[in-house]
């Protein structure tokens, strides 16, 4: 006889499914009611069969019944046989499995829901010619075909139910995972990682299209690991001797297709299974993902419906990187054009440069530069445009641009500002400002005005003291009227200029404050030339706050000795 068999310690993957389920607990609940030698139940879906399950007191019954059961749901009417031989389509039944059956009498039922729906059929037979069933086990049978109607209508409800969620919560995990990162081919790899990982797929693949060419490149390929080579069904997806097939090429015609279209795409055949789906926004198509499996049946309607969910988040992760990598391309191409790196090398002075934008930003809003004058000194300039992002990128550069542009006719640190202030009012956005230090610095003396600035630290010796630089920032007022105070620097004297992302730096609540910065300055600058201070400074006022979020600039000019 054929047992159920127990699942309790199965593997979850290779459990049966609910409705599985159901229809084993319905199999027992017949064989209690009727005196039977054979029980089947197939259920149907979409005109498909999909499971059976089935007690049988001989196993030659088993094809016989669930071929009877099939007939039985696709012609939608009960069937009472005192002899199976006397029915007009008992020919078909092959032998010699038919044979045992050939003289049983059989009750069978189309399982119908509430709407009509017909989603399976139950078929009993009795091997006992002195007990066959009668009518009244076609009752019997017709309210449990009801009942069971009723149960698979429940399952099939909460498997989708259940698996709805479960791609909701993958799809989910997934966008998140891939709007994770800004790098475009990282988001290229992720979102490859994750159509395999969602469509159970064994291949991955994401082409982008070329905008001039209109051709497809690869952007992002991944095969994940095979599953074993357990027994597949004889549907022509094992090579001869029993090997499994190669998972199928990934390139297919259906590319061009699917691009042209906009629309997902299933291939099937010996050859394995392919899906495509269109990755675009609006009118912007970014690419095509593939996924493959070396089974032909293994992809249906749900799973591309899947795949096209999956390709269309991925769309705006993917353009958000376009856009972020753009924009980091413009922002250092402003950066550089006006503000070179490293230094140009300064006469009679040692430097250092550090220049750290905000975490995530490709550049900021902070200014800084050293150029030497025609008459042989040296320019230096350190300031802030409130804000980051591009834009200030592109309002640091035309600072830079004006004030260098100023200094080579006047000589007056005061009088740049007030120059460069002239030319920024009516140009800067509203509510934007722009702090500076300038100062021009010969062999033993520095000049310089403040707009709004952080005072630079001056480390002389065992002395270190903040140089005092009072003034509007630049783009507030009309005349703003700067003063000019000078500094004799001599051998060893070191100015550290700096922006607020390091006296700004946060640890809960409390901020690192000047007045802590000048003292690391001070007992750095014992032992540390110019561009090691600046980057010891950074490192150690980041591992205080635990990382900085605005903008950094360091600038360390020292005397030689």
């Amino acid at each position: 006889m054929t047992a159920i068999s127990d699942t309790s310690a199965t593997p979850a993957a290779d459990r049966p499914s609910l409705r599985e389920r159901t229809l084993a607990r319905l199999v027992e609940h017949v064989r209690t009611l009727i005196p039977a030698g054979a029980v089947t139940f197939v259920s149907v879906r979409r005109g498909e069969v999909e499971d059976t399950a089935g007690w049988f007191a001989d196993e030659r019954l088993r094809e016989a019944t669930e071929l009877l059961a099939e007939a039985v749901a696709r012609r939608d009417r009960m069937l009472l046989l005192p002899r199976l031989d006397a029915w007009e389509a008992a020919l078909t039944l092959p032998a010699p499995a038919g044979a045992p059956l050939a003289a049983a009498s059989v009750a069978a039922c189309p399982l119908r829901t509430s709407t009509g729906e017909v989603v399976g059929a139950l078929v009993v037979a009795s091997l006992d010619p002195q007990h066959p069933l009668r009518r009244s086990d076609l009752g019997t049978v017709e309210v449990v075909a009801d009942l069971a109607a009723m149960a698979l209508e429940r399952a099939t409800l909460l498997e989708d139910e259940g698996r709805r969620v479960r791609e909701e919560i993958c799809l989910k995990r997934a966008a998140e995972s891939i709007s994770e990162s800004l790098e475009l081919e990282e988001v290229y790899r992720r979102v490859a990682e994750h159509a395999a990982e969602v469509t159970g797929a064994q291949q991955a693949l994401l082409t982008r299209l070329n905008a001039r060419s209109g051709e497809l490149r690869t952007a992002a390929s991944v095969e994940l690991r095979k599953t074993p080579a357990a027994p597949l069904a004889a549907d022509g997806d094992r090579a001869a001797g029993g090997a499994p097939r190669a998972a199928p090429a990934i390139d297919s015609e259906s590319f061009g297709r699917v691009a042209r279209t906009r629309r997902p795409h299933r291939d099937t055949g010996a050859g394995g299974s392919r899906m495509h789906a269109p990755i675009e926004i609006g009118p912007r198509l970014y690419g095509v993902l593939t996924v493959t499996h070396e089974k032909s049946s293994r992809f249906g309607d749900d799973d591309l419906q899947l795949l096209a969910r999956l390709a269309r988040s991925s769309a705006a992760a993917i353009a958000n990187a376009i856009d972020f990598g753009r924009e980091r391309r413009l922002a250092r191409t402003l950066t550089l054009g006006f503000v070179p790196q490293p230094l140009p090398g300064l006469a009679g002075y040692e430097t250092g440069l550090l220049y750290a934008p905000a975490l995530g930003e490709p550049t900021g809003g902070d200014v800084y530069g050293a150029w030497p004058l025609p008459d042989g000194d040296i320019a230096v300039l350190v300031g802030d445009v409130a804000g980051k992002g591009v834009e200030n990128a592109a309002l640091s550069a035309m600072v830079r641009f004006f004030v260098e542009a100023r200094s080579w006719d006047t000589r007056s640190p005061a009088a740049v500002l007030e120059q460069t202030n002239a030319m920024l009012m009516g140009r800067l956005p509203p509510d934007t400002f722009v702090t500076a230090f300038y100062g021009v610095l010969s062999p033993g003396r520095l000049v310089w005005a403040g707009a709004g600035h952080f005072p630079p630290v001056h480390v002389s010796g065992p002395c270190v003291r903040v140089l005092e630089s009072r003034g509007l920032p630049l783009g507030v007022d009309l005349s703003p009227k700067y003063r000019e105070r000078e500094l004799e620097l001599v051998a060893g004297d070191m100015v550290f200029a700096f922006t607020d992302g390091l006296v700004e730096a946060r640890r809960d609540r409390e901020t690192y404050g000047s007045d802590r910065l000048a003292r690391l300055v001070g007992r750095l600058a014992q032992s540390l030339g110019p561009q090691e201070l600046v980057t010891a400074v950074h490192d150690e006022i980041a591992d205080w706050s635990g990382g900085l979020v605005d903008d950094a600039v360091a600038l360390a000019l020292r005397r030689r000795r």
